[in-house]
């Protein structure tokens, strides 16, 4: 059995108590034992380590709650709204060897340990041309990493070129080049006998390993899946009680798309099918009505804001003061492109937040720092299938927790003194202040350094795969040029919707102003 104390000033429980000033809390094996001042709990040694110390605070480590393993390939210069920047998104699903692609998956998970992240949900399109898709060899990473993940393998039936059915959206292309399209990975729709095979085997062989892995259902988003096939998952999900992710009005077009094709907002299709439960985790989460945001509130189904990713895709704002006063539950996640390709969950936090401060109401100010973070820290653990084990820092729960350095947040010396803490937080921690990392009770990272995997090494092993990876094939390059020649049909396709006037939620500025 292994016995640690970790030292914090303070420790943010996040439990009935928010903050222990000048705590300490006692970690055996897995779990959190105990809770109380630095004091008392020093004295009830010996221990195997002692993390922290009064120049540190503690607090729970972070779940990524929207996140794509196989995006730590290689950051890419975001610059286009997904519907757009999917054309060319199959000419990266080359052939590549499980090795390369463990390499790349590790590297992301150590990125991701060092930003604050103990968690994942995963939403992992696979690569077609290896066995199960690559999702055992993404699966292994997550062993060897020592990070917990909500892991769901994507599937799509439907409109998976453009939000219209496919042959409809070909025969707009000359023939030939809609042949050569139709051949081509662009889709990202495999097999649904083998997606579902697949899934099988996940959950037979890896579905609760480790106390830190569970398999999850995963609908693409809501233009790319029928009915059917939403129904289809849910009930997976609700039979092996784990998780339903699915991508949900992330984009205008999405949403125009629902009210087009179903006459109804997308959440309200979700809600009626009777998909939209505690098992479901939506991500992006952006165009979202009025009348949606009490049917998401009244589901207990979580959703992730990924404010960097939303704002790289030009997909939008979420609407995240308005659906935590409806009673929402809103969780965070970079979506595998964060904010700078840091994979810093304190400046995703921080940006989710700030974006928050609009010019329409004087007296609106800062969303209340513990409310953000008790969302945060609960939301996570659902949408992680994890809720009553983590989400705060108690007598029992699961020890995922960050020890993090307080010398840079909080100088000058003295300066912040009567600050709220949590606000403190928020506006002033990034990820190079972390100097410990903790998930299940193991020691991830430790004075900054990830201890788990050799992290040079590890570092070394993805630039070597990157330069096989990328490595220049006629096949690939021709699948770059169809979708340079599709993009244009593809901008005009979804042109209309961008014409058609919404009811803005968020307005931060003006064409002109009256005059008097």
């Amino acid at each position: 059995m292994s016995r640690y104390l970790v030292i914090g000033d303070p420790v943010v429980t996040l439990g009935a108590g928010t903050l222990v000033p000048d705590g300490a809390l006692i970690v055996e094996d897995d779990s959190v034992v105990r809770v109380g001042p630095r004091a008392e709990l020093e004295n009830d040694g010996p221990f195997d380590k002692v993390l922290g110390s009064a120049g540190h605070f503690v607090m729970p480590g972070f779940v990524n709650c929207h996140y794509h393993s196989e995006l730590a390939i290689g950051p890419g210069l975001y610059q286009y709204i997904y519907e757009r920047a999917h054309v060319y998104v199959g000419s990266a699903l080359g052939p590549i060897a499980e090795q390369d692609l463990y390499n790349a998956i590790l590297w992301g998970l150590v990125t991701a340990i060092k930003g604050g992240q103990t968690g994942t949900v995963d939403m992992f399109y696979g690569r077609p041309s290896l066995t199960d898709f690559g999702a055992p060899v993404a699966l292994q990473a997550y062993a060897d990493a020592g990070m917990r993940t909500m892991f769901g393998l994507v599937c799509r039936d439907q409109n998976t070129i453009v939000h219209e059915e496919d042959e409809a959206f070909l025969r707009r292309l000359p023939p030939e080049l809609a042949e050569e399209v139709r051949r081509s990975p662009m889709s990202l729709a495999w097999p649904l006998d083998r997606i579902f095979g697949t899934y099988g085997t996940l959950l037979k062989e890896w579905h609760g390993r480790q106390g830190r892995i569970q398999i999850a259902a995963a609908p693409d988003w809501t233009p790319a899946c029928s009915d059917e096939l939403y129904l289809r998952c849910h009930r997976l999900a609700t039979e092996h009680d784990t998780g339903m992710l699915t991508h949900a009005v992330e984009t205008r077009s999405e949403a125009m798309f629902s009210m087009e094709r179903y006459g109804k907002p997308a959440v309200q299709r979700l809600a009626e099918l009777g998909v939209l439960s505690p098992h479901a985790v939506l991500e992006h989460f952006v165009w979202v009505t009025d009348d949606e945001i009490g049917m998401f509130a009244d589901s207990g189904a979580v959703a992730s804001n990924n404010a960097g990713s939303n704002l790289r895709l030009s997909s939008g704002i979420c609407r995240l003061r308005d659906i935590l006063a409806a009673g929402g539950r809103m969780a965070f996640g970079t979506d595998g492109i964060s904010f700078s390709d840091r994979e810093d969950f304190f400046q995703e936090l921080r940006l989710a937040c700030y974006l928050q401060r609009i010019p329409r109401k004087f007296e609106e100010a800062r969303l209340p720092s513990e409310d953000v973070m008790r969302a945060a820290a609960q939301n996570g653990a659902r949408a992680i299938g994890r809720e009553g084990k983590l989400g705060s820092l108690e007598p029992g729960r699961l020890a995922d927790l960050l020890v993090v350095k307080k010398d840079r947040i909080c100088y000058p010396p003295g300066r912040y003194d009567a600050e709220p803490f949590l606000d403190v937080i928020f506006d002033r921690a990034e990820s190079g202040d972390i100097d410990a990392v903790l998930v299940n009770g193991k020691v991830l990272m430790e004075g900054g350094r990830v201890t788990v995997v050799d992290e040079d090494a590890v570092r070394a092993n993805f630039a070597e795969s990157v330069e096989r990876i990328y490595a220049p094939s006629a096949e690939r390059q021709r699948w770059v040029e169809l979708g340079a020649a599709v993009e244009p049909v593809v901008i005009d396709f979804y042109r209309r919707w961008y014409e058609t006037p919404v009811n803005p939620a968020y307005v931060y500025n003006c064409r002109s102003l009256p005059r008097s």
